[in-house]
């Protein structure tokens, strides 16, 4: 059983009576697979063990062994994850137990041989547990839409439903499958179809937003007429138009804070862009390379696939913090900030940066968020304070930390707010604006939501924010409307990476 140092990246589950065998196949799976540990055993019942025991990413099984045959296994594995890759590689090959084991729902079925075997187990493997994984993350895609709480569709190039949540069922009063394969004319009026027509014509269209709002009136199986604000997207395409994605929202009864409303339908519009189109992206990446691994079963493409899952994850995270922390604040405390500022030091990746803290003011504020606005803003700071610079060795992209300098303190002597200054190259004019836009990023592995998280802490307080530049060059963030509870004598404190 190979049982590396580091966590392994994927977990394979090798069931046969011929330990020799075992072991050959481990052997050439260990090369094929790299950051694999393959649990290896002639024992079912230690097999289903390891099931309970670990996570398992993929199944192979012979078919004839003593205790039970590799289908009755099947079985098991069946009862413990529906979905869970499952290999017959047997040397007992002959149709019938192939038709067997495709209708008893295997991954694959391969017949055992020598190394071009043993190469083809391999990358039938990988591909296997690459969709295993993708199915996963859609799962968690789905589970994230669902949190939303909002009814949310999908209407697929032929004009009929693809994908609805429980929301919106709930909201229509149909079952889903009804609605499934429908035209959207089913729950929404003449009119607003028309409405929702011309609204997609014109997001289409190269010069126009990527979205747009529509007010519509959803005609739902029992009952009245709801009025609704339809929030929609194209999802993206070349040529060929491939549908839209689309967020409804009930507006029966009006909030009384106006702002508020506005506040609501652009965090709703960002989130349609990002369902619609940045996590579109990365998806649509892994496909493609899922798609090339298996014609090439080279592992570029597995590593890319893994990348854009990845860059999709971190996506997801900070769309979910961006909605949270533009909440209205419910209750305030009142925050020291050289003590607030400390604490989200410590949780920062400093590298070579140093912070100076020359503010002992306390404001009213929530103590969580306002560590996660230093958080953001400190981790920004350091991120464009890095050099780039290329290994020749490994001909690949290095950064490296240089001094990075971050100074918290006072606007001025009357304590009217608070800002954050470093060192680094500063922010250009024609881009302060921008930086606070979700999505907006200058740095290519960047998600481009730290700083929209900042802006949208900031109003939650009744701040403003506002981009300048520092004394030393570097971008200087300030925040005034600040209610200042005591701003006596402001004391200079130093953290670095050193004493930190």
């Amino acid at each position: 059983m190979t049982c590396p140092d580091e966590t392994p990246k994927w977990r394979i589950l090798h069931l046969d009576d011929d330990e020799p065998f075992l072991s050959l196949t481990e052997e050439f799976l260990s090369r094929g697979l790299s950051k694999t540990e393959i649990l290896t055993t002639t024992c079912v019942e230690q097999a289903r063990a390891w099931l309970n025991e670990y996570q398992i990413d993929c199944v192979v099984s012979d078919y004839e062994m003593p205790e039970a045959d590799g289908l009755t296994f099947l079985q098991t594995v069946r009862g413990h994850d529906t979905d869970l890759p499952f290999i017959l590689y047997t040397g007992k090959g002959s149709e019938e137990i192939a038709s067997r084991a495709v209708n008893a729902g295997v991954t694959g079925y391969l017949q055992k041989g020598g190394a071009e075997q043993h190469r083809r187990l391999s990358n039938r493997v990988e591909h296997a547990i690459n969709e295993y994984r993708s199915q996963i993350e859609s799962e968690r895609y789905s589970t994230v839409l669902d949190a939303l709480g909002y009814p949310v569709y999908v209407v697929g190039a032929d004009g009929c439903f693809e994908y609805i949540n429980q929301e919106f069922v709930e909201l229509v009063g149909y079952d889903r499958e009804t609605l499934i394969g429908a035209e959207p004319a089913i729950i929404k009026s003449d009119d607003s179809v028309t409405r929702i027509d011309d609204a997609l014509s014109r997001v289409v269209s190269s010069d126009s937003p990527n979205s747009a709002q529509v007010e519509v009136r959803i005609q739902p199986r029992e009952g009245r007429d709801i009025p609704c604000r339809d929030h929609i997207a194209a999802l993206p395409f070349e040529t060929e138009y491939r549908g839209c994605a689309g967020i409804l929202r009930n507006i029966s009864e009006q909030r009384r804070d106006k702002q508020e409303l506005v506040n609501q339908n652009e965090r709703l519009e960002e989130l349609v862009s990002v369902i619609s189109h940045d996590l579109k992206t990365p998806l649509t990446t892994a496909d493609t390379a899922l798609s090339l691994a298996e014609e090439t079963g080279e592992q570029e493409f597995f590593e890319r696939a893994n990348r854009a899952h990845e860059r999709a994850d971190a996506i997801i995270e900070e769309v979910l913090t961006l909605t949270k922390e533009g909440e209205q604040l419910v209750t305030t405390d009142a925050v020291a900030i050289e003590t607030v500022a400390e604490e989200a030091w410590e949780t920062s990746s400093r590298g070579n940066a140093n912070l100076c803290i020359t503010t002992n003011s306390i404001i009213e504020g929530d103590p969580s968020r306002l560590q996660r606005l230093f958080e953001n803003l400190f981790a920004n700071a350091i991120e464009h304070g890095t050099t780039t610079t290329r290994s020749e060795e490994s001909n690949e992209t290095e950064r490296e930390n240089i001094d990075v300098n971050i100074t918290v303190g006072s606007i001025n002597s009357k304590h009217t707010g608070f800002y954050v200054a470093d060192n680094g190259p500063g922010i250009p004019t024609d881009e302060r604006d921008l930086v606070f836009q979700p999505g907006f990023t200058t740095i290519g592995d960047g998600t481009g939501f730290g700083l929209a998280i900042v802006d949208r802490i900031a109003n939650a307080h009744g701040w403003k924010v506002q981009v300048t530049e520092s004394e030393t060059g570097g971008a200087r963030f300030e925040f005034t409307s600040v209610i200042v509870i005591d701003s006596e004598n402001s004391e200079e404190s130093s953290v670095s990476d050193e004493s930190a």
